[in-house]
């Protein structure tokens, strides 16, 4: 059975056959209008998206973007660069203090002698006495390691340490 057969064969119905081809190439025609609308839509969105609001063009906008990424991409490593160098220097820095003031001699108005202790992270720093009396004035430092004074500590230097040690930083 060749072409010429089936042509034939298919005779009978040939109003059925060219309603639905008919209805095919409507249904097509639809489907191709609708997709063109949807096409007319992105294309505009895209040309907008493109444009911009004030007519820059998007691979402008986007160097600038990526420009300033950079940027920001330096100075944040410089940022955290001067960050651990404040921590390493913060190590080292007196930031537990402790501060005690006392009368050192009986019968002078008020507390006007001090101690005073310093200490860094690792509890190491200094105490600094400051007596006064009606002769002068007197200032002593002593050397902290580890919470422990090297020098004998009075009792006003050991609660300046003692203050100083209960800091928390």
């Amino acid at each position: 059975m060749g072409l010429d057969g089936i042509i034939e064969a298919l005779a009978p119905y040939k109003g059925i056959l060219i309603c639905l081809l008919a209805l095919v190439i409507l249904l097509l025609l639809i489907l191709v209008t609708a997709l063109f609308i949807r096409q007319q839509r992105l294309s505009r969105r895209l040309n907008y998206f493109m444009r911009g609001s004030d007519a820059e063009s998007l691979e402008k906008t986007l160097r600038e973007v990526m420009d300033d990424n950079r940027q920001v991409k330096i100075q944040l490593k410089n940022n955290v660069d001067e960050i651990v160098r404040i921590n390493e220097n913060l190590l080292t820095a007196y930031r537990k203090i402790g501060i005690v003031k006392f009368n050192a001699f009986p019968g002078m108005a008020g507390k006007v002698s001090s101690s005073i202790a310093m200490l860094n992270n690792e509890n190491n720093g200094i105490v600094i006495t400051s007596i006064h009396g009606q002769e002068g004035c007197y200032t002593y430092v002593k050397e902290i390691m580890n919470g422990k004074s090297i020098s004998p500590l009075t009792k006003e230097d050991e609660e300046a340490l003692k203050k100083a040690l209960q800091m928390q930083v």
